[in-house]
C-alpha cells in the first residue's frame, strides 16, 4: 500500500495532478489507476507518436479501398491495367503461371514464356487472389516491405544511435514505400534497401542464412529493370573493397554469383527465348531517337529534377528544395571548419554524385555513339533500355533527405543543450519537414498515386454530381458488359480486336485478341499485324513512327485521331472510318472488332454489324462487327 501511495505522490507531482484527500480509499485507488493509465498512454503516444500516424494513414487508405470496390477505385491505366494486370489475368484464367509450350490468346496466340515468371513474390498474389484483390494487397505489402527494410538496413548502420533517430527512419522509410512507383514492380523498388542489408550482413558476418536471402532475393526483384543494374554495382563494389583492402572480398563476389543465379533461375524462359528461340523480336528493330549533345543535357536536367513517369517520385515537390538548402549548408560548414576532405567523403556528397551518376546515364542512353558501343559489346542486350539506372534515385533522393533530417535534429540538439534562443523550436522543425514530405506525397497527383486519384475524383464527382472523364478500375474493364456480350453471341474463343479502347479490356474478359501490349514479342508477329493496319498508317505518320519505330503496343490506329485507346468515359471523333485490311485481318483468324465508334465505312469493308451493346454500369457503347 506504501508503494501504491507512494507512485501516486510521484506521479501527482511530477504532472501536478490534484488528488482529492478527503475521497475514499477504493475511488482514490480507481482514480489513480486511470490516472496512471492516460500517464502511461500519454507518454507511449509521445514516444510512438510517428507509427500512430503511420497506422492511421494505412488504416485510412483501407478503409477507403474498401468502401470504393472496383467500381470507385481509380487505378493508374497506362502501362499497368492495360497490359501487367491483364497479363496475369491471362495466365489465370489460362490456367498458365507453372505452364510450359501453351499458347496465351494474345497477339494472335504467343508462347507463355513471352510473359512474367510465375516466380516473382508479386505474381504469387496474382495467382492466389482476384485481380482487385491482388493490386490492392501488392500496395500495402509494398508499403511493409519497404518500411522494414528501411528498419533493419538503419539499425545494421545506426547501431547504439538508432533508437535516437528511429522517428526518422520509421517515417521515411514509410515514404519511401508510399512513392507512386511503377506498382508492377513496386516489391522492386521496395526491396532496394532490404538488397543493402542482405550484403552489409554478407560482408560483415558470413552467416550462412544471409547468403541464402541473397540467393532468394530475386524474388522481390524483378531482372529487366532491376537485375543487371544490381549485379553490376555489386561488381563495382567487389572492386571497390578489393582495391581498398588489397585482398579479394570472397563473401561479396559469392552474394554477387548466387544472385545471379537466383535472377537467371526465376527468369529461365526469358533467357530461354533470348538464347534458344533463335527469332528476331521487336527489341531488335526498335529504333530509339538519338539526341543532340544539347538534348542530351536537357534530359539529364529534366530527368534530375523531374525523374520519369514509371518512377515519378515526386522528389521535385518538397525533397528537392530542402536537399538544396542542405547541400549548400552541410558543405558551407565543411569549408569553414577546413573540412576539405569531407566533400568527398561525405555519404550525403557521395549519394548525391550517384543520383548524379545515374542520370548522366539516362541522357547518354540517347547518344547513339554510346548505344552503339553498348550494343557492340553485349549484343542480346540489343534495344535493352540500359537508362534504367534512374529507378534506383527514389531511394537514393529520400535517403538524402533522411540524412539532412538527422543532421537538422543533432544541431537542434546542440542548441538546445546551449540554451540558444529558439532552440526549443528548432527542435520541432526536423519532425515537421518531414511530415511536410509526407503530406508532398500523399497530396500530388501523378499516374500511379492510386490513393490520392480516387479520393480527388470521387471527392469531385460528389461536389459536381456528375461522371468524371476518368474511368474506375470497374468502369475500365465493364465486366458485366462483355459477358453480356459473350453470351449473346455464343463466344467460343474467336480472335477479335479492339477500337477506341484498350485491347487488354477484352483479354481481362475472356475474348482472344489480335491486338495487344507487350514490350516483347516475335518481330515475325509485328510485320505480320502491320498488313492489317497498313491503311491506318498510311494516313498517320504518327502511328506509323510510332508502331514502326517501337511496336510495343500493337493496336488499331486511327487515320486522324492518335491514341484514340486512351481510357476516357467520352470518346469523340469526326472521322468514323475503320482502316485496316479485312483480308489481312482475316488471315490472322480474327473474326470480331469490337468498337466504340460506330464504323461509317463497314460496308466498305464488308463488315456485319452484330449488335449494338450498353451496360448501366460501363462508360462504353460497343458496336459489334464481323467479317
Amino acid at each position: 500500500m506504501s508503494t501504491f501511495l507512494c507512485s501516486v505522490f510521484l506521479l501527482r507531482n511530477f504532472f501536478k495532478i490534484p488528488i482529492n484527500k478527503s475521497a475514499p480509499q477504493g475511488c482514490l485507488r480507481a482514480n489513480c489507476f486511470i490516472m496512471m493509465h492516460g500517464v502511461i498512454m500519454k507518454k507511449s503516444f509521445s514516444r510512438n507518436w510517428y507509427w500512430a500516424i503511420i497506422g492511421g494513414i494505412l488504416l485510412i487508405q483501407l478503409i477507403t479501398v474498401i468502401i470504393a470496390g472496383e467500381s470507385h477505385t481509380y487505378i493508374g491505366v497506362h502501362d499497368n491495367l492495360d497490359i501487367h494486370i491483364t497479363d496475369y489475368k491471362l495466365l489465370k484464367d489460362n490456367n498458365a503461371f507453372f505452364s510450359h509450350g501453351k499458347t496465351i490468346p494474345l497477339l494472335g496466340g504467343i508462347d507463355r514464356n513471352f510473359l512474367l515468371s510465375e516466380f516473382y513474390a508479386y505474381s504469387l498474389l496474382y495467382m492466389v487472389l482476384p485481380n482487385f484483390i491482388s493490386y490492392v494487397a501488392g500496395y500495402f505489402i509494398k508499403i511493409l516491405i519497404a518500411l522494414f527494410s528501411g528498419i533493419l538496413l538503419c539499425k545494421d548502420i545506426l547501431k547504439d544511435k538508432y533508437e535516437k533517430y528511429e522517428w526518422a527512419v520509421v517515417l521515411f522509410s514509410f515514404i519511401y514505400g508510399l512513392l507512386p512507383l511503377y506498382p508492377a514492380f513496386s516489391f522492386s523498388f521496395a526491396s532496394l534497401p532490404l538488397l543493402i542489408w542482405i550484403l552489409r550482413k554478407v560482408k560483415n558476418d558470413g552467416k550462412k542464412i544471409y547468403y541464402l536471402l541473397a540467393f532468394l532475393y530475386p524474388t522481390l526483384s524483378y531482372f529487366t529493370f532491376f537485375g543487371p543494374f544490381i549485379l553490376g554495382y555489386i561488381f563495382v563494389y567487389f572492386i571497390y573493397l578489393w582495391v581498398k583492402e588489397k585482398k579479394l572480398n570472397l563473401r561479396i563476389f559469392t552474394a554477387m554469383i548466387l544472385i545471379g543465379i537466383g535472377y537467371v533461375l526465376i527468369e529461365y524462359r526469358l533467357f530461354a527465348l533470348i538464347f534458344a528461340s533463335g527469332q528476331p523480336t521487336i527489341r531488335d528493330t526498335m529504333v530509339i531517337e538519338n539526341f543532340s549533345a544539347a538534348q542530351i543535357c536537357e534530359s539529364i536536367l529534366n530527368v534530375f529534377v523531374n525523374n520519369i513517369f514509371h518512377c515519378e517520385d515526386l522528389h521535385r515537390i518538397a525533397v528537392l528544395p530542402i536537399f538544396a538548402i542542405s547541400f549548400v549548408l552541410i558543405n558551407f560548414f565543411h569549408i569553414r571548419n577546413k573540412e576539405y576532405k569531407k566533400l568527398v567523403t561525405d555519404p550525403f556528397n557521395l549519394i548525391f554524385l550517384f543520383i548524379v551518376a545515374n542520370c548522366v546515364i539516362y541522357g547518354l542512353y540517347n547518344s547513339e555513339f554510346v548505344r552503339t558501343v553498348f550494343e557492340r559489346l553485349v549484343p542480346p542486350l540489343k534495344g535493352w533500355q540500359f537508362n534504367r539506372t534512374i529507378f534506383f534515385n527514389p531511394l537514393l533522393w529520400y535517403t538524402e533527405c533522411l540524412i539532412a533530417m538527422i543532421r537538422l535534429a543533432d544541431y537542434a540538439d546542440k542548441r538546445k543543450n546551449e540554451n540558444a534562443k529558439f532552440a526549443g523550436l528548432l527542435s520541432f522543425a526536423p519532425a515537421a519537414i518531414s511530415l511536410l514530405i509526407l503530406l508532398s506525397v500523399m497530396g500530388t497527383q501523378s499516374l500511379y498515386n492510386d490513393f490520392f486519384n480516387t479520393c480527388y475524383v470521387n471527392t469531385w464527382q460528389a461536389l459536381k454530381k456528375t461522371k468524371s472523364e476518368t474511368l474506375s478500375y470497374g468502369e475500365f474493364f465493364s465486366k458485366d458488359l462483355f459477358e453480356d456480350i459473350k453470351k449473346d453471341i455464343d463466344y467460343k474463343g474467336e480472335y477479335s480486336v479492339a477500337y477506341g479502347f484498350h485491347p487488354a479490356v477484352l483479354s481481362y474478359n475472356g475474348i482472344s485478341t489480335l491486338d495487344g501490349c507487350l514490350s516483347y514479342y516475335y518481330q515475325s508477329y509485328k510485320d505480320s499485324f502491320r498488313k492489317v493496319i497498313a491503311p491506318s498508317l498510311s494516313e498517320s505518320a504518327e502511328a506509323q513512327s510510332y508502331y514502326d519505330d517501337w511496336g510495343a503496343r500493337a493496336y488499331i490506329f486511327s487515320g486522324s485521331d492518335y491514341g484514340i485507346w486512351n481510357p476516357a468515359r467520352t470518346l469523340e471523333v469526326e472521322d468514323k472510318r475503320l482502316l485496316i485490311d479485312t483480308d489481312a485481318f482475316s488471315q490472322l483468324n480474327g473474326k470480331y472488332i469490337f468498337s466504340r465508334v460506330e464504323i461509317s465505312n463497314s460496308n466498305e469493308l464488308d463488315l456485319k454489324l452484330v449488335g449494338k451493346y450498353t451496360d448501366d454500369n460501363s462508360p462504353y457503347t460497343i458496336w459489334l462487327y464481323t467479317k
